[in-house]
């Protein structure tokens, strides 16, 4: 019944494809979750990305955010909530449609989202320090083209003129 090995199941179930792709991530989130408590935005937590990574400048309703997410609109509501509480985000009533939200940055979100874009570009140097110029450039290469062949959609309908630029390397 047992025709693997434990030790041989263990090591294909803990160092695949997947889990390299999970701990990488990880490993971006956790370098980017300190720089930016560094920089003073204590309340973000791993979870606030997914609304941030989201939202972009411009104001959108709940739902967009949700679905551009990948989440409920609960879900989102209650990221929504956290931040509101703290001052990073702001919503109203949809002057066209009196039941939807709009969400929008307040100027402490807008702060937040400008060093995040400093903290993402900070991250990449930290990796190219570790992997070479190449090295990133081969693996963004890798993971672009993988997106693409596979059809996955990472962006936003509206932002998709964005999806080929590629990521400034220190």
């Amino acid at each position: 019944m047992n025709s693997i090995p434990k030790i041989d199941a263990a090591l294909k179930l803990s160092n695949n494809l997947s889990r390299l792709l999970v701990d990488l991530a990880k490993d971006f989130e956790h370098r980017s979750l300190k720089k930016c408590h560094e920089r003073g935005h204590t309340k973000i937590r791993r979870s606030h990305s997914s609304l941030f990574s989201n939202l972009g400048f411009e104001a959108v309703r709940l739902t967009e955010l949700a679905d551009r997410a990948g989440i409920t609109q609960q879900a989102m509501g209650k990221l929504v909530k956290e931040m509101e509480r703290v001052g990073y985000v702001k919503r109203h009533v949809d002057e066209s449609d009196k039941r939807a939200k709009i969400i929008e940055l307040t100027e402490l979100g807008v702060t937040l989202v400008n060093d995040s874009m400093e903290i993402v570009d900070e991250v990449i140097a930290e990796y190219t320090s570790a992997m070479g110029h190449e090295g990133i450039l081969d693996l963004e290469g890798v993971l672009r083209k993988s997106v693409t062949s596979l059809g996955i959609s990472n962006l936003p309908d509206n932002w998709q003129g964005l999806k080929d630029q590629q990521i400034n390397v220190a």
